[in-house]
C-alpha cells in the first residue's frame, strides 16, 4: 500500500527505491537521497513503522513530495510485484535501487553481546554460543532476505531502470546465497564441508551478493552496479554496537574526478595520487592510444579499480560534451575537476634550448633566439589553456553541483602573475577584483591577439617572452577568482606546481612529477571549509 504520492513529472525528476528503510542505514539513505532532490520510495515490511519513518523525515525538514512510503517484504514476490506496479504507474521509470534490507541469520543474546563490548573486549570467537543462537529458520530467512530478496528486486525493477539515462543499483552489505550451504546446515555438516560457523549464513549471503553484483554489472553495462560495506554502524542488527552512526554509514563515499591532459607529466601524476586516495579518476588525453597506455600503466601499478580513460580535446566543444554525457551516464555526478591540459604557445629547438638552459643555470639568456612565437601558436595556446579550462567548467558544472564536496583545481603558473603581464592596461583590468568579469577577460585576450596579428604586440607593452602562455595563465587565474566568488559552496583554486620537469618546458624543470602533482592533489582534497578563490605557489598561498 502506497502513501504520499508526489505530483512531479518524470522528465525532470529522479526516483529511488530503498529497501529496509524505516530505520538505521536505510532510513539515512532515504534522508540523504531526498536532500539531494531525489524522490525516494521508502519501503519496509511493517506499514505503521514505514509511515512513522516518512513522517519523521518530513518533521526533520525533508520537503513534501520527496519521500513516499510503500509496503514491501523482499521475500514475498507478490509484494515486490505490487511495488513495481506502483512505480510504473506513478513515475514511469526508476533511476536508483538500493538493496538495503538484511537479516543477520542469528538471534543475538542481547545482554551478553552488549556486556562484551561495554568492557572493550570485542568479539570472542571461542564463546560464540554465549552471544548467539543459530536456528534453521534464521539461516533460511537470512539467505532469502539478503540475497534472494535483493535478486528478486533487481529482476522485477530492471525494466523500469532501463528507462533511466543514469540507472544505479547499490547492494548494501549483502551477497549471493548458496543453496548447498542451507542443506549442509540442516544436515549438521557445516564444519565437515568447510563452511564458516560464526554468522555463516550472513557471510555466505554477503559473499554471494558480491558475486551477483559483478554478474549484473557485466549483464547491464549501461547501469552502474556496485556492492559496498558501509562500515561498522550502530544499528538494530547489532544492538547499536558499532563505530559509525547510521548517517555516516549511509554517506555516498565514492568520489569521481576528471583530469585533463593526463597521459603524461603532472596530469598523470595527479591521476596516480588521486586514485591512490580511493578516488575514481577519469584520465583524459587527446591521443587515445597514449591515454590508454597511461591507464594501463596505472593499472599495472595496482590502481585498476580507480582509473578509466576517456578521449578529450579541450579545444573541441564536441569532445567536452561527449565527456560530460559519459560522466552523467556512468557516475551520475562529479566531485573534482582538475584543469591541467596546457601548451606553451611556442616552438623551440629542443637540443639548443636544453644546452642554453644548462649552461646558464636557468637564466633567460638566449631564449628569445631559441623560441619561436607565431600568431597561430599564440591563438592555440589561449584556446587550450584558458578557453579549454573555461569550457570544461561550464560543461561539467551541473555534475559538480550534484557533489557534496565540489572542487575545481586550475593548474596555472607563476608566470601568469600580474607582475609578468607588463601591459599596464591589461594588468589594471585583471587586478580589479571588484569589476572583474568574464567579458573583461575576453577583452584583454582579444586586444592581445589583435596586437599580435597587427604586429604591435611589443610596442603596446605585451610580454616579450612566452607572451601567450603568460596571458593565458593570467586569464585562468582571474577566472578562478570569478567563479569562486559566484559559487561559494565550491572550493575553487589555481596553483603553480613549481618548476617541474615536463614536456611543456622541454624537461628543463628541477622538480620531479611526483612533487609537482602533490600541490594540485592537496587542493582537490581540501575540506569543505578550505580556502577558495586563491592562487597557490606549490603549498603556499601567494598573491595574484
Amino acid at each position: 500500500m502506497a502513501h504520499g504520492q508526489p505530483s512531479t513529472t518524470t522528465t525532470t525528476k529522479r526516483y529511488a527505491v530503498v529497501t529496509g528503510a524505516n530505520k538505521g542505514i536505510g532510513f539515512e539513505i532515504c534522508r540523504q537521497l531526498a536532500s539531494n532532490g531525489i524522490i525516494v520510495v521508502l519501503t519496509s515490511r511493517d506499514e505503521n513503522r514505514g509511515l512513522e519513518a516518512v513522517q519523521k523525515l518530513k518533521d526533520s525538514g525533508t520537503a513534501d513530495g520527496f519521500v513516499v512510503f510503500h509496503q514491501l517484504d523482499v521475500v514475498d514476490s507478490d509484494s515486490i510485484a505490487s511495488l513495481a506496479d506502483f512505480i510504473k504507474t506513478q513515475f514511469g521509470k526508476l533511476d536508483i535501487l538500493v538493496n538495503n534490507a538484511g537479516a543477520s541469520g542469528v538471534e543475538l543474546k542481547q545482554d551478553n553481546f552488549k556486556k562484551c563490548f561495554e568492557h572493550g573486549k570485542g568479539w570472542v570467537k571461542s564463546s560464540i554460543n554465549y552471544f548467539v543462537s543459530v536456528l534453521v529458520q534464521t539461516v533460511e530467512q537470512c539467505l532469502k532476505t539478503n540475497y534472494y530478496g535483493a535478486r528478486g528486486m533487481v529482476e522485477a525493477l530492471v525494466p523500469l531502470l532501463q528507462l533511466s539515462d543514469s540507472a544505479r543499483i547499490v547492494n548494501v552489505s549483502s551477497m549471493m546465497g548458496v543453496l548447498q550451504f542451507l542443506k549442509d546446515f540442516k544436515d549438521e555438516m557445516l564444519e565437515t564441508k568447510g563452511w564458516p560457523t560464526e554468522f555463516s549464513a550472513y557471510i555466505v549471503a554477503k559473499a554471494a551478493m558480491n558475486a551477483y553484483t559483478r554478474i549484473l554489472a557485466k549483464k547491464y553495462p549501461s547501469f552502474l552496479v556496485n556492492a559496498l560495506c558501509p562500515g561498522s554502524c550502530k544499528t538494530d542488527m547489532v544492538h547499536n554496537i558499532g563505530l559509525l552512526s547510521a548517517a555516516e554509514g549511509a554517506e555516498y563515499a565514492v568520489r569521481y574526478a576528471v583530469v585533463t591532459g593526463a597521459n603524461k607529466g603532472i596530469g598523470f601524476g595527479i591521476c596516480e595520487q588521486l586514485a591512490s586516495n580511493g578516488i575514481v579518476v577519469i584520465l583524459t588525453a587527446r591521443d587515445e592510444r597514449r591515454g590508454l597506455e597511461a591507464v594501463q600503466k596505472l593499472k599495472d601499478s595496482g590502481l585498476s579499480d580507480y582509473v578509466v580513460f576517456h578521449q578529450l580535446d579541450v579545444a573541441n566543444t564536441a569532445t567536452i560534451a561527449v565527456l560530460a554525457d559519459f560522466i552523467k551516464a556512468q557516475f551520475g555526478k562529479l566531485d573534482i575537476l582538475v584543469n591541467n591540459a596546457g601548451i606553451g604557445g611556442v616552438e623551440a629547438d629542443d637540443d639548443a634550448l636544453r644546452a642554453s638552459f644548462s649552461s646558464n643555470e636557468g637564466a633567460q639568456f638566449g631564449w628569445l633566439e631559441l623560441l619561436t612565437e607565431t600568431y597561430e601558436l599564440a591563438e592555440a595556446c589561449i584556446t587550450v589553456n584558458y578557453y579549454g579550462a573555461k569550457r570544461m567548467v561550464e560543461a561539467l558544472f551541473p555534475l559538480l553541483q550534484l557533489s557534496d564536496s565540489p572542487r575545481i583545481v586550475n593548474v596555472s603558473s607563476s608566470m601568469g602573475k600580474l607582475k609578468n603581464v607588463s601591459n599596464e592596461w591589461a594588468t589594471q583590468v585583471l587586478s580589479d577584483a571588484d569589476k572583474l568579469s568574464e567579458e573583461r577577460i575576453d577583452e584583454v585576450l582579444g586586444k592581445y591577439l589583435t596586437d599580435f596579428k597587427e604586429g604591435t604586440r611589443k610596442t603596446n607593452g605585451w610580454p616579450a617572452l612566452l607572451s601567450a602562455y603568460i596571458l593565458s595563465k593570467a586569464a585562468m587565474n582571474a577566472y578562478t577568482r570569478i567563479i569562486a566568488k559566484n559559487f561559494p559552496t565550491f572550493r575553487i583554486n589555481c596553483v603553480c606546481p613549481g618548476h617541474v620537469k615536463t614536456d611543456i618546458n622541454f624537461s628543463t624543470g628541477k622538480l620531479p612529477v611526483k612533487e609537482g602533482a602533490e600541490s594540485p592533489v592537496r587542493l582537490a582534497l581540501l575540506p569543505n571549509n578550505g580556502p577558495s578563490g586563491c592562487f597557490f605557489f606549490r603549498k603556499e598561498e601567494s598573491p595574484f
